[in-house]
């Protein structure tokens, strides 16, 4: 069962619904952990195990943390100091047990297999270190990440350590967030999880709403183009010149659409509920540089690599000491860069590991790692040709310029993370700039990635409708949650047309494949 199924709107919905509207306020949130617990059963089975295990030590190693806090205040300085390194080591420990469960189940294999070709290649035996499949639950990257900055939430004192485990659980496997995120923060969304409001007409319209956009772009859309992007990177594949930018934007367009209407569902289920979800995208395509970008796309993830990676080794005593030194011995400019990378790198490193055991998606983060350097390195330099020209940085000249070339690093990276291999990749690459560039060879392969024109022109009307609601939203950041401030018959009309829009328009039935929820794998 997933967000875009028939199993999850016909059925597991309504009793969801209804079950939570017929029970007491103050017992609804254990309705909710019942039906995520439900949910990720049916998706992941028995491994729902490893989820409770890393529950149990959450909420264990925050209690803990929280004592050995109160048990310090009476303390004398040279005692406090001492509890202060204890709570640091229980942080530590606990901090290791949650990533090793995600470290063991998600990158055992992989790094074995790395392990083994090193051998190989020195003559050992490689198949010693081959071993079988490991299982994973769902979700199990979102939940973990979760999990750690509970963890350093307690001990940064944000919030006191939650002492029933079975709320702690709501809020590790809360069903919206699940498979795809928003990957959330207990100061942000406990109360809402706890309050159990009741669903109201504004609510529920507001959350179908949200629902009805994410079915468009999935359906209309994502899983119209699925099928074509798959046999984009298949194996055999010989695109060059003009068709290659085609997989390009293809591929960066349903991506987008699918990760982006699946969020929509997630956030809209939860409205409906009156919990409010954070946002996780903020029309990405409107960034004029590469960090922009990652403030609007995938917001909640960059987020909690700000709050609890790059904050904490930017501010750490060691940077503190570098730019005390580095602004003395090597000035302002050498002293930000250095800093920037020092503090950028582990962050990129883990996003793309965080995204899977993969080649293609480690080198994605150090894509964006030497992507966003070279935008602090060379900030200077733009700004110098800029005043040099005499035009304005916020004139639409130098946006126009600047979004084109945040598109070109968008494309390319989306490529990059949707490659099977990095040979592949490079292979692209390489054939972006192989001929020929005659624009009537898109003829000759749109019929063989399984794209008929008909679709064609669906997915591309369907794209600048969207994009003209993000355009619409950039102006309006409360545009969705203002929905129902329109005139009732307005807003009858609007959702009408999308719901006969996706049943006349969505790509389902025989020949269809839908798009898979690419995240959920991670």
């Amino acid at each position: 069962m997933a967000y875009n199924t028939n199993t999850y709107f016909i059925f597991f919905l309504p009793i969801v619904f209804l079950a939570y509207q017929m029970t007491r306020q103050k017992y609804r949130w254990v309705v909710l952990l019942a039906s995520s617990a439900v949910f990720f059963w049916l998706i992941s089975k028995y491994l729902i195990g490893w989820a409770a295990l890393t529950t149990v030590l959450t909420w264990g190693g925050g209690l803990l943390i929280e004592k050995l806090k109160k048990e310090g205040k009476g303390m004398k300085r040279e005692e406090k100091k001492q509890q202060k390194l204890k709570m640091k080591r229980i942080l530590t420990v606990f901090l290791v047990a949650v990533v090793a469960i995600l470290f063991v189940l998600k990158y055992t294999r992989f790094t074995v297999g790395i392990i083994g070709r090193v051998v190989g290649s020195l003559g050992g035996d490689a198949e010693l270190f081959s071993i079988g499949k490991i299982l994973v639950p769902i979700g199990i990257s979102f939940y973990t990440l979760q999990a750690v900055g509970y963890l350093l939430d307690v001990y940064w004192s944000r919030f006191e350590a939650e002492r029933n485990v079975f709320r702690v659980g709501l809020f590790m496997i809360f069903f919206p967030t699940l498979m795809e995120g928003p990957i959330m923060r207990w100061t942000d969304t406990s109360r809402q999880l706890f309050a159990g409001e009741p669903i109201t007409f504004d609510s529920f319209e507001k959350g179908a709403f949200r629902i009805l956009l994410g079915l468009f772009k999935r359906m209309i859309i994502a899983d119209r183009l699925n099928m074509a992007v798959k046999m984009m990177y298949r194996a055999d594949a010989e695109f060059t010149g003009l068709m290659i930018l085609v997989v390009m934007i293809t591929t960066t367009v349903q991506l987008y659409m699918e990760f982006a209407g699946t969020i929509d569902i997630c956030i809209g289920t939860a409205r409906i509920l009156n919990i409010r979800l954070p946002e996780n995208f903020r029309q990405p395509f409107y960034s004029q540089s590469a960090a922009e970008f990652w403030r609007r796309w995938h917001i909640s993830l960059g987020t909690w690599f700000k709050n609890y990676i790059f904050y904490p080794v930017s501010t750490s005593s060691l940077m503190k000491k570098w730019n005390k030194y580095g602004r003395k011995h090597c000035g302002k400019y050498i002293t930000t860069v250095v800093t920037s990378a020092i503090a950028l790198f582990p962050v990129w490193m883990l996003n793309g590991l965080w995204h899977g055991p993969k080649w293609p998606y480690i080198m994605y983060g150090v894509f964006y790692f030497v992507i966003l350097l070279a935008e602090i390195c060379l900030e200077p330099v733009g700004e110098a040709v800029w005043k040099k020209l005499h035009l304005k940085t916020g004139g639409w000249f130098v946006v126009g310029v600047r979004m084109i070339r945040t598109w070109c690093i968008i494309f390319v990276g989306e490529m990059l993370f949707r490659a099977n291999t990095l040979g592949q990749f490079a292979d692209l690459m390489k054939s972006l700039f192989t001929g020929p560039w005659d624009g009537g060879l898109l003829y000759g392969y749109f019929p063989n990635v399984g794209l008929e024109p008909a679709d064609g022109v669906v997915a591309i009307l369907g794209s600048i409708l969207i994009f003209l609601l993000d355009h619409q939203a950039e102006k309006d950041p409360m545009l969705y949650e203002n929905i129902n401030d329109h005139h009732f018959f307005c807003r009858g009309m609007l959702y009408y047309a999308m719901i006969f829009a996706i049943v006349i328009f969505g790509a389902y039935g025989v020949g269809y494949q839908p798009a898979d929820l690419i995240y959920a794998g991670f």
